[in-house]
């Protein structure tokens, strides 16, 4: 007798266990979903995700992030030559799959009229809405939170790309922009400036990493180029 009590006693554990934890799972599947137009005719899909409209892929406007120049000590140095196949491949290939990448000024330009760059507060209400427990520290956080990012097909449906970024190197001596990290960081812009750099204006943003579960806070100089969504508030 005492064994099957033990047993139920044991069943019931579980079973409320089981409950509790479902109870910690959010609802991150889209409650609207809609289309919106750019200024130079790309169409994006967009998710309704609590109380935010957000586009489900990279802007793909703005000017090209082949055409990019970093005016330096040494005057501008080129990113992208049209003598060599990158550029090619980053206008022909790389922006129609993985969209633009943009500096600071021209993610904020490129909205579309009643869109904007979401805030760094944006964001975090995107992250407790998925349920981010942590969204107001620095750095990693959000164990989990990657699949329901990246979710294409099911979920949030937000699907965030690892379409690297151009960020400034030293090299040989000079300070460039270079392109990294394709298809393994995604970095996207938030409009929130960090006020603590004077000399070098830096924004916060957001990055992935493929394999590592999480999102980064951080800020970064304005003179980076990295991919960029756009939000509104939910009508």
């Amino acid at each position: 007798m005492k064994n099957i009590y033990f047993f139920m006693t044991l069943c019931a554990v579980v079973i409320l266990s089981a409950c509790n934890s479902d109870d910690d799972v959010p609802v991150v599947a889209p409650l609207e979903r809609g289309v919106v137009v750019d200024d130079m005719g790309n169409s994006y899909g967009w998710v309704r995700i609590g109380d935010l409209d957000w586009t489900t892929s990279n802007a793909m406007n703005g000017p090209g992030c082949y055409d990019a120049t970093y005016e330096g000590n040494w005057g501008p140095e080129n990113v992208f030559d049209p003598r060599y196949s990158q550029y090619a491949f980053m206008r022909d290939e790389y922006i129609p799959a993985y969209g633009n990448l943009m500096s600071y000024d021209d993610a904020i330009e490129s909205a579309p009229e009643g869109w904007r760059l979401p805030s760094d507060e944006d964001w975090k209400n995107l992250e407790r809405a998925l349920g981010m427990k942590d969204p107001d520290n620095l750095g990693w956080r959000g164990d989990g939170i990657l699949p329901v990012l990246t979710s294409k097909e099911s979920g949030s449906q937000l699907g965030l790309r690892f379409g690297g970024g151009i960020i400034r190197k030293q090299s040989y001596g000079m300070l460039n922009l270079t392109f990294l990290f394709f298809k393994e960081y995604g970095y996207f812009w938030t409009s929130t400036v960090d006020p603590k750099n004077q000399d070098d204006p830096m924004a916060y943003f957001r990055k992935i990493v493929f394999g590592v579960d999480g999102v980064e806070r951080q800020a970064g100089s304005q003179q980076y180029l990295l991919s960029v969504r756009w939000c509104r508030d939910a009508k």
